[in-house]
């Protein structure tokens, strides 16, 4: 994954050192996490230690998302687009991606402008609506639509600081996300 598609799941996932119970009803813990590496489900009572276990529990559990975007997608997709889908399948699991109509769109025609309305059907959660996942979806068909060039500088920002808003020194730059509340409220 891009930087970038690594800042938008954290920032719609945010960081939380005990578990939770997200909206869909699922024990959550870290940045997004549902269970762990080992394949053990997090549990009510769990905690980690750091942001830094938080984050490297993110970047172990990214591996399962990306093998299994890179396994359902048979198109030629750019890295912002690839980036877009494992941030949806990390939120709602390579199940629904494999049966969803924006992964037969993407790989009839990644560049079908359709798909967009493909991704924003996805803004439920326990049966009920949520801003947040809307923003989060907006958020990825920006990523999905953005054009890809590596050799563009990444550059700073001026806007809120925390443990998932890059420092001036981490040159990433997020202020694209900024328009987007990640709250459900």
């Amino acid at each position: 994954m891009t930087d970038k598609g690594i800042e938008l799941i954290k920032y719609f996932e945010g960081c939380k050192l005990e578990a939770y119970k997200c909206p869909a009803g699922k024990w959550t813990i870290g940045i997004g996490a549902t269970y762990y590496t080992d394949g053990t489900p997090v549990k009510q009572g769990d905690k980690l230690k750091s942001v830094e276990e938080a984050e490297e529990l993110l970047k172990n559990m990214l591996k399962t998302y990306e093998d299994s975007v890179d396994r359902l997608v048979t198109s030629k997709i750019n890295p912002y687009q690839r980036d877009a889908l494992i941030s949806f399948t990390y939120n709602l699991g390579a199940n629904n991606l494999g049966r969803s109509t924006l992964l037969k769109k993407v790989n009839v025609n990644p560049n079908d402008p359709t798909i967009k309305d493909e991704f924003v059907k996805w803004v439920n959660a326990g049966g009920k609506f949520l801003k947040g996942l809307l923003n989060r979806r907006k958020a990825e068909v920006e990523l999905y639509f953005s054009p890809y060039n590596e050799t563009a500088p990444i550059s700073t920002n001026d806007g809120p600081k925390g443990p998932f808003y890059p420092s001036q020194e981490s040159k990433k730059d997020i202020t694209w996300l900024y328009k987007y509340d990640p709250s459900n409220d």
